[in-house]
């Protein structure tokens, strides 16, 4: 019982993860040991980053480097990048990268941002060094994420073959498939994207055992409202100073509606916004809020960004014609009836929703909407649901499946809906 009650008691605190996040930074190293003494103002700075603290964080960084403990210039740099001070960013990385020149997450903030300033060749160039001193995965996340073109899509795929040249004969981690898509998707090469999850599908119905399911890697940070209400109301912040409306939608319209508080599966926050801004007006007053990473832009439908607290929210642009109100992802679109907007109290604040929630959430969720259901999919189970890409979906649906470590039954669901559409090709 006192275990239990100290292991929650980390976990409240985010002691627990504050030491994963220490040791990943901490062990690659490779100049100055920290000592333990110094391991309090990482911790510091770390909680001052869930808080959106920058003033603490500068204290605390500096204090590393007056001891000539150069991790202090990389925690500088973090906190700059997220107050949109690109080129303060840069220069303490490069005082950083002076002594440590290998350190994964210090040149993967560097390279998104010689990215943004539009220096892609030398920020990909970056990373493919880098490759030759870590086995990181999220190297190659960050790669994909820099794809533009075919050519540049030529040379991730180049050089993920000689990294995993086996790739199309067995399976390999679901989140390094996800990376090897996501760079196809870019380049739009959509059928070599789906060759590839038809492939791994392939080889998971052969392969089909206990162990295929270690491949299954399930990371997502499921929320709490705690933290959920801290973005929601930061996200309203920066919105509401910029005047720009936005309301609940979806799941945690859902949530609000249903049980008061946000669905205990969800892993992040929906909320609308009118076409009045574009998605990437919306990136440039966000990213200027000090509390928000902008995750890559891969539709014009749609922003995510993500909280210093890891909270993701996704932003959905909304359309309005005479007798229909929708919004979009990239392989599906949703249609709504027309709805005005009223204020509801959700999470300690107010925030607009649609006044006749009800028609809405039957729209979304079917008129049985009141019922919790655990094997719930957006892909299978929305009734306003309308697919935009047939090859997107179906690579949807391979990678869902794939995903899937547990819930049987809508995994079967899945299936049977993926046979469906493969049948008539």
């Amino acid at each position: 019982m006192a275990f239990t009650k100290f292991y929650a008691y980390c976990v409240n605190t985010r002691l627990i993860q504050n030491w994963l996040v220490m040791r990943r930074n901490l062990k690659e190293l490779k100049n100055k040991p920290i000592p333990i003494s110094c391991l309090y103002s990482i911790n510091k700075i770390l909680n001052a980053f869930n808080q959106a603290d920058h003033n603490k964080i500068r204290i605390h960084s500096l204090k590393l480097i007056k001891k000539s403990h150069w991790i202090g210039y990389f925690y500088l740099a973090k906190s700059l990048a997220l107050q949109n001070k690109p080129q303060e960013a840069r220069d303490n990385l490069y005082q950083f990268i002076h002594y440590e020149p290998y350190h994964t997450d210090a040149a993967i903030l560097l390279s998104e941002l010689e990215y943004e300033a539009g220096e892609s060749t030398i920020a990909r160039t970056r990373l493919y060094q880098l490759l030759q001193y870590s086995e990181r995965r999220k190297i190659w996340q960050t790669l994909s994420n820099f794809v533009q073109n075919k050519t540049d899509f030529d040379e991730f795929h180049s050089t993920f073959q000689k990294k995993f040249p086996f790739y199309m004969e067995t399976r390999i981690l679901n989140d390094l498939a996800s990376h090897l898509s996501n760079a196809a998707l870019r380049a739009n090469e959509t059928e070599f994207a789906l060759r590839f999850w038809k492939r791994q599908y392939e080889l998971y119905l052969i392969q089909k055992s206990a162990s295929s399911n270690q491949l299954s890697l399930n990371l997502k940070k499921k929320y709490n409202d705690e933290d959920a209400a801290i973005a929601l109301t930061a996200i309203k912040k920066c919105l509401d100073k910029s005047e720009i409306p936005f309301f609940l939608i979806s799941g945690t319209l859902l949530g609000c509606i249903r049980e008061n508080k946000l669905l205990g599966h969800d892993k992040d926050i929906d909320i609308g916004v009118w076409d009045t801004h574009t998605v990437t007006q919306l990136k440039e007053i966000i990213q200027n809020s000090g509390c928000f990473y902008i995750l890559p832009i891969y539709s014009r439908d749609i922003l995510v960004v993500r909280h210093v607290n890891g909270i993701s929210i996704d932003i959905f642009i909304h359309y309005k014609t005479e007798n229909d109100y929708w919004h979009a992802g990239r392989k599906c679109v949703w249609h709504n009836t027309p709805f005005t907007l009223i204020n509801r109290s959700f999470l300690g604040e107010e925030y607009l929703i649609p006044e006749n929630y009800q028609l809405y959430l039957e729209e979304n969720y079917g008129q049985d909407w009141l019922i919790p259901k655990i094997d719930f999919d957006s892909a299978l189970d929305t009734p306003n649901m309308e697919v935009l890409s047939e090859i997107e979906f179906r690579i949807y649906l391979y990678k869902r499946i794939l995903q899937l470590s547990s819930n049987f039954k809508l995994k079967q669901r899945l299936i049977q809906k993926l046979n469906s559409l493969n049948y008539f090709h």
